[in-house]
């Protein structure tokens, strides 16, 4: 027997409360806000590289970003607030000298792939990447340029990949 033909009134009575409540709505009653603009999900993603395509030498704004201009200036020192930023995510029993050693310039034809020799998850040496740059880049709230200006968009940096539901940082040569 099917169910509209035992319970027509139960039905019936289910329908109308559905059609009186109309449209689904947010708390208290409102429409829910539109979808947020998320860069490469609903928006066009304007760094689809991650790093390389982030950390560029924007000449006309006089700003070299380069991870190899950034590691250049690290070799005298790390600048002391970004320094205390991520003295945490040293592995147990590392210091950190508060200075990066010289890298070799193939280093930057794949980033950050290439990164992962030294800061690899298991690391005893240096900071694990993910570490490092979470506490680079999600740290210190309206000092960090990356939370200012980019919100912290994760998804600069991780990139979907639709066909797998994959999450991935991509790889390439510094620009």
């Amino acid at each position: 027997m099917q169910l509209a033909t035992r319970y027509p009134l139960v039905l019936l009575f289910g329908l109308t409360l559905l059609a009186a409540a109309g449209p689904a709505q947010g708390q208290g009653g409102a429409a829910p806000p539109p979808a947020r603009k998320i860069p490469g999900i609903t928006v066009a993603d304007p760094v689809p590289g991650a790093c390389v395509d982030c950390h560029v030498n924007r000449v006309a704004e006089n700003l070299d970003v380069r991870l190899s201009t950034i590691m250049r200036n690290w070799n005298t020192a790390v600048d002391s607030t970004l320094f205390a930023r991520v003295q945490h995510t040293a592995p147990e029993g590392a210091t950190l000298t508060g200075r990066h050693p010289r890298l070799d310039p193939e280093v930057y034809q794949s980033v950050p792939a290439n990164c992962l020799e030294c800061h690899h998850r298991a690391s005893r040496r240096a900071p694990p990447f993910i570490r490092l740059m979470h506490a680079i880049h999600l740290q210190g709230g309206e000092a960090n340029h990356f939370l200012t200006m980019f919100q912290g968009e994760c998804t600069l940096c991780h990139k979907l990949n639709p066909a797998t539901a994959a999450w991935q940082v991509p790889s390439g040569p510094e620009k």
